[in-house]
Formats: C-alpha cells, sequence, structure tokens
C-alpha cells in the first residue's frame, strides 16, 4: 500500500510538473529576436507552433551561443512559383527518371524533374539534389551586373571589398521563347563571372559551359599579366575561388552536376528558421559607411559576419548529407533543401577527418523577371570558414537584378565576352 501511494504521488508530481512547464510555454510573437541572452528562456516557447529548440540547427544554435548571431523572427510566406515552371515540372511526372548506369536524369524537359518526391523512395534524396540542380527557378537569364564580395576577417572585420558581374544564361530546359533548347541540346548552361573592381583585380573572371552530361565543365580563365585567357583543368568545379573562402562547388552552396558526388542520404525533415522573404536591397550601394552599405551585416559586433538584421521564418526542410568525390576538398555536405521548391537555404562543409569546417548560409527573396517570370533571388549569402575565423559575405545589388533580360542570347555569354569584360 506505500508503494502505490508513493507510486502515485511520483505520477501527481510528475503530471504537475509537466502541467507547470506548458503553462510556462509560450508562442512568441513575430519580432522576437533569438539570441544568447534569452536562448533557454525562449527554448521550450513556440513560433507558429514549433518549439524555438526545435527550429534551430545544431550548429546555428552554437552560432548564437558563441559567436552573437542573432535572429529576428518573422512569420512564414509561401513563395509563388511561376506557372510555366509548375506546368513543366509537372510534366515531367512519369517521364523523367535518373539512369542507373549513368546517374543522369533522362526525360526532362524543363522546370523540377520530380516535383512529387516521395520521402520512403531510395532514390529521394538523389531527385531532390536533381530538382536543384534542374529546377532552380533562376529564369533562363540570371543577370547580376552589380555584386558585392565582402572579405571578412573575425576579429578585426572588414579587410576588401571587390566588386564581380554574374550572368547565368541557360542553354537547355528553358521556360521562355519558342523552344526548350538554345542550340544542340549538350549544353545546360553557360556562365560568365568576373571582377569589376578595384583596379587591381578588374578583369579577373572565368567564363564556363555546363554539359547537359555528366562531362565536366569547360572552363576559361583571364589571366591579367598575360591578357589571355587558359582553359582550366576538368576538376576546377573544386577549386577554391581566388581571394574568397568559396570552392566554384559552394557558389549558391551546391554547384556540382549531383553525378560527381559519390551519393546523398536524406536524413529526414524538419522545420528551421531561414531567411526566404529577405530583406532586399541588403548592399546599399554607395552609402556613406560600410554600416549603412551593408544594413543586415552586424557590423558592430565580432565576428563581424553575422546577419544579426534580416527576416528568419520557419521553413520545412529536407535534411541531406552529400558524400564528395574522394579528390574533392570536403568529405560531406550537409544541405537543407526548402522542401516548398529548389532552394537551399544552409550548408555545412566537413574536412576529411568529419570535422566540421565551413557553414554557408544564403537568404533569398521572391522577384519578378522583365518578362513578368516568377523567379527567387538572392539577396546575401555567406561561406565562413570556422578555421581559419573568416568568411566570404555575398551581396547582389537587387536594383540592377534583371531576370530574363530582354534582347540577351547566348553570344553574349562567351569567351569572347570574358575578354570584353576583362578590358
Amino acid at each position: 500500500m506505500k508503494f502505490k501511494k508513493t507510486l502515485l504521488s511520483s505520477i501527481a508530481a510528475s503530471l504537475l510538473a509537466m502541467s507547470a512547464s506548458a503553462a510556462m510555454a509560450a508562442e512568441v510573437k513575430e519580432g522576437t529576436v533569438i539570441n544568447a541572452a534569452n536562448i533557454d528562456q525562449l527554448s521550450e516557447d513556440t513560433f507558429e507552433g514549433h518549439k524555438i529548440k526545435d527550429l534551430l540547427t545544431e550548429k546555428i544554435e552554437w552560432r548564437i551561443r558563441t559567436s552573437g548571431l542573432e535572429l529576428p523572427l518573422v512569420h512564414s510566406q509561401k513563395v509563388e512559383m511561376d506557372a510555366k515552371w509548375i506546368a513543366r515540372s509537372q510534366a515531367n511526372v512519369g517521364k523523367a527518371k535518373i539512369n542507373p548506369d549513368t546517374r543522369q536524369v533522362e526525360g526532362w524537359t524543363g522546370g523540377a524533374p520530380f516535383p512529387n518526391v516521395d520521402d520512403k523512395d531510395p532514390a529521394a534524396a538523389e531527385k531532390i539534389i536533381w530538382n536543384w540542380y534542374y529546377g532552380n527557378p533562376r529564369g533562363d537569364v540570371m543577370n547580376v551586373p552589380n555584386v558585392a564580395y565582402v572579405m571578412i576577417d573575425g576579429d578585426s572585420g572588414i579587410e576588401r571589398i571587390q566588386n564581380w558581374k554574374f550572368i547565368r544564361y541557360t542553354m537547355n530546359g528553358r521556360l521562355t521563347g519558342d523552344s526548350a533548347s538554345d542550340g544542340d541540346g549538350t549544353e545546360l548552361s553557360r556562365t560568365l563571372f568576373f571582377a569589376t573592381a578595384p583596379r587591381d583585380i578588374k578583369g579577373l573572371g572565368t567564363f564556363s559551359i555546363r554539359h547537359d552530361s555528366d562531362k565536366m565543365e569547360d572552363i576559361w580563365a583571364y589571366i591579367r599579366a598575360v591578357r589571355r585567357t587558359r582553359r582550366l583543368s576538368g576538376g576546377a568545379w573544386m577549386d577554391p575561388i581566388g581571394g574568397t573562402d568559396q570552392l566554384s562547388d559552394d557558389i549558391e552552396i551546391f554547384n556540382a552536376n549531383p553525378s560527381w558526388y559519390k551519393g546523398y542520404k536524406l536524413i529526414g525533415k524538419r522545420h528551421i528558421l531561414a531567411s526566404a522573404h529577405g530583406k532586399h536591397s541588403a548592399w546599399k550601394k554607395g552609402a556613406d559607411d560600410q554600416k549603412a552599405e551593408f544594413p543586415t551585416l552586424d557590423l558592430d559586433n565580432a565576428p563581424y559576419w553575422n546577419f544579426s538584421k534580416d527576416n528568419y521564418e520557419p521553413r520545412e526542410v529536407y535534411v541531406i548529407e552529400a558524400t564528395t568525390p574522394d579528390e574533392h576538398p570536403y568529405s560531406k555536405k550537409i544541405l537543407y533543401v526548402d522542401t516548398q521548391y529548389p532552394r537551399i537555404h544552409i550548408g555545412e562543409a566537413y574536412d576529411k577527418k568529419g570535422e566540421f569546417w565551413k557553414m554557408f548560409q544564403f537568404h533569398s527573396y521572391p522577384g519578378t523577371g522583365e518578362d513578368g517570370f516568377r523567379d527567387v533571388r538572392t539577396t546575401s549569402g555567406v561561406t565562413i570558414d570556422f578555421k581559419r575565423n573568416h568568411a566570404t559575405v555575398f551581396f547582389p545589388d537587387t536594383d540592377t537584378w534583371s531576370t530574363n533580360t530582354a534582347g540577351m542570347d547566348a553570344d553574349d555569354v562567351s569567351l569572347s565576352s570574358l575578354r570584353k569584360g576583362a578590358r
């Protein structure tokens, strides 16, 4: 009898504790800023029904606690996709498939090749990555004439600011015009990326052709010292971008043909805090001082690369482990891919020992092209090298960004265009 009374008392005490905990937990308001001072207090509270502690990845929580990252909360919004993109994606159902021998997608004509991914499909992770690779809703022409690359030392702050120009022209899987292909169908895209300032790096850059196959990219670089272009090796997609913390493979977090990686594992689905409706004009070009020029950065506090003044909303994501080829500098990447549309919000890179090395954080917002196409644009991004205590922050000038630019064709994105831009 005494044992029963003790057991009942213990159960009653546990229920009271649970009730008290539930009563203490609350739904936090939009505008709340999660930071090191309140993270423990807010941990069990919810936002849009999700516990705060469950919305934070392990590395994001670590950054909040140890390096001053702050996350201002905003309510989530649906990202409206373009009708052409939706129609072309749905047309792939039952037609697009991954060839097990070549590991290439067959039957794709545009949009996302696998719009209805089944989580239980053994190839789910690989299909999600192919959706990103083929279905990234950037439009047929991604024309970003002004990009700021900001090099930041975690102890001293901004070291240098560079200006670059970026153009990506889709050759295959086009959603505009009379044909889905521009050319013979062997090229997937062409990319032009070169520096415009300061003077000592002006003209430095690359022109690349991405093939619609497992063939390595054709890449040419302009060498200022000899005023010539030279072709790079096929493995250049894994090489560092000079003077930055990025590899070419780190552009938009994952920038490789999916078959170049060894494989993919779907770890699961969860909600995280990400910036899918980031503040526009995160780069105020021509502002009087650096704080005004980069208003979403916390330049008052080390390590100076935190996007502590942007918008963070709950997003459901797939968590995918991507295993690199042996010659890659990383052993793996962990990717947080939006489940609603092809967008990678956060990435983590691990070294050959399996130790955490770099973090990628890209913010975006829905935009509209010159022809009315609904696209998704990056408003800011950062690659943080925690071993070097250094970061490369990326800010496009959203005021001059153009999608599906009128009058632009494939000849405007070519080797001759790289030479011309370098002068």
